[in-house]
């Protein structure tokens, strides 16, 4: 079912549902944009990285706003959580620059219980969050138990281009996904 005109926030982010991440807020279109979202359903992310000389996807995550603060320089601190995958169609903008657009949702990894390679990532994974503060604050549950919320988590965090992260973002991906954390983080483990 489509969902009319969402907040639009063109970032050189990756999410995944479920994937945390903690905003600075500081331009007044955006933070229109945290004002609209906290009325009504969110907004949406849409994976930009205008260094990247690639057209961007017609895909974007769908968060909520889960916590927000204000930093100690006086800018908006929030976090956002993806609710799910959403096809971006019909783009505008308002006279205050911020973009619209109407989204579908859209399906996305079924969820997967850890094998022999998702298990070895999982801890990997709880070792990254055991010493990073930061980032096992945005995750005070963690699912380590499920494959698919593992390899989506390494996704998010790994430094690869945007371009490449943006090949998981379809219902069928999760295999393709699973194989490059083996290759990244595992080799390196092993050596």
């Amino acid at each position: 079912m489509p969902i009319n005109n969402l907040p639009i926030f063109p970032l050189p982010i990756f999410l995944l549902p479920q994937g945390v991440t903690r905003l600075r807020i500081f331009e007044a279109r955006y933070l229109k944009m945290v004002s609209l979202a906290m009325k009504n359903r969110g907004f949406v992310v849409f994976s930009h990285d205008k260094d990247e000389k690639v057209n961007p996807m017609a895909v974007g995550s769908w968060v909520e706003i889960i916590n927000f603060d204000q930093g100690e320089d006086g800018i908006l601190l929030i976090d956002v959580r993806c609710k799910c995958l959403v096809d971006i169609k019909a783009i505008t903008q308002d006279s205050d620059k911020l973009h619209h657009g109407d989204v579908t949702s859209k399906n996305h990894w079924p969820e997967v219980s850890l094998d022999k390679a998702t298990d070895k990532l999982a801890k990997s994974l709880r070792k990254l969050f055991n010493e990073n503060n930061e980032l096992s604050s945005l995750y005070p549950k963690q699912y380590l138990e499920q494959g698919d919320w593992v390899v989506a988590r390494w996704l998010e965090l790994l430094p690869v281009k945007l371009a490449e992260k943006t090949l998981f973002v379809n219902e069928n991906s999760f295999s393709q996904a699973k194989q490059l954390l083996q290759r990244i983080i595992l080799s390196d483990e092993q050596k």
